[in-house]
């Protein structure tokens, strides 16, 4: 049990989670599990009050224990409001040139290491995304250690109910045209393929709320 300081109050002092760069010691300790995971915990993340600390470390492993202990409907509710930020120029170009078409996108949704670059907005139901669209760059490409970690990474997504649709640097500096057409022909067969469904959130598909 994490013991309380001086005041009876449980102490924030959560080791390297509290020192920068905690944010990836927990996201490295928790992407090595690649099918399953038990959590033991003496400390329940209602205890974790996170306006006595600004660290994101110490955010990450509340959001964490959560979703040990609730699943994915603690995530979905740790969403929040987008970030209202873009990680790259790119990512604000492809953002503006799929609002050109006509499409609703918000930077940077999610948290921790579990963001996506664009969630675009269903347009039939304001309140839900479509799909999430993930801008790569080169060193993507490059990479073989950041594959295997998005590759990772896009399975949790999906896991969670995120279609997912990936936009690369390299076509879109060759083709930004063609890159463009293909995203929003995905984007409109998904809408399709939702058309005179139901958006059930228990199951999560193309569903994730706003």
């Amino acid at each position: 049990m994490q013991p309380n300081d001086a005041a009876g109050k449980l102490s924030m002092n959560f080791g390297s989670m509290n020192q920068a760069g905690g944010t990836r010691r927990l996201n490295v300790a928790v992407m090595r599990a690649k099918e399953e995971m038990h959590v033991f915990a003496s400390l329940r993340p209602g205890k974790i009050d996170l306006s006595r600390t600004g660290s994101e470390g110490v955010r990450g492993l509340k959001h964490f224990l959560e979703y040990a202990q609730r699943g994915a409907p603690a995530l979905i509710e740790a969403v929040g409001e987008p970030g209202g930020f873009f990680d790259s120029p790119f990512e604000q170009v492809v953002a503006e040139k799929l609002y050109a078409k006509g499409w609703v996108t918000h930077s940077q949704v999610g948290v921790s290491g579990f963001r996506v670059d664009l969630g675009v907005v269903n347009p039939d139901a304001p309140g839900k995304y479509l799909s999430a669209v993930e801008c790569d760059g080169a060193t993507y490409h490059s990479s073989a250690t950041a594959r295997d970690r998005d590759f990772l990474r896009e399975q949790v997504l999906r896991g969670l109910g995120w279609e997912v649709i990936r936009i690369w640097s390299a076509d879109w500096w060759i083709d930004s045209e063609s890159a463009l057409d293909r995203v929003d022909k995905e984007l409109k067969k998904l809408l399709a393929d939702l058309s005179g469904g139901n958006c059930n959130l228990s199951l999560g598909k193309t569903c994730r709320k706003v």
